[in-house]
Formats: C-alpha cells, sequence, structure tokens
C-alpha cells in the first residue's frame, strides 16, 4: 500500500529545494528505491506543499469512484 504524498527538502549548495514523493509499500524500509517523486524538485516549500495537497486530494477522490 502507498503512502499519502508529502515532502522532503536537501540542501544543494546553500540553497534548500523541496520534493513531493510518498512510500511504495508503507511496510518496508523508507528508502530511494521505496519512494515514489513527483516532478522535479521546487525552490519553493509553499509550491510542493501545494502539489502534494492535490495529488493526496485526487487519490482521495479516485478511491471514491
Amino acid at each position: 500500500m502507498k503512502s499519502m504524498w508529502k515532502l522532503t527538502s536537501n540542501m544543494i549548495g546553500e540553497k534548500r529545494v523541496y520534493g513531493v514523493y510518498r512510500i511504495l509499500d508503507v511496510n518496508g524500509v523508507d528508502h530511494s528505491g521505496n519512494r515514489e517523486m513527483h516532478g522535479n524538485y521546487m525552490d519553493s516549500r509553499e509550491e510542493a506543499m501545494a502539489i502534494a495537497e492535490r495529488l493526496n486530494r485526487e487519490e482521495i477522490d479516485n478511491a471514491c469512484l
């Protein structure tokens, strides 16, 4: 079972960037091979959060169909 979409962040040089990801197998260990990334890294935490919230809403809407 997959997790909800959430944020990750990394420092690249002096700059913090944000990504949107989810765990593919919530019963497994959290590592790069057990993550699904959405798109590329972003400079804005707010932008990344908005994308994660939208993806989670879409998952819920699709589950209700």
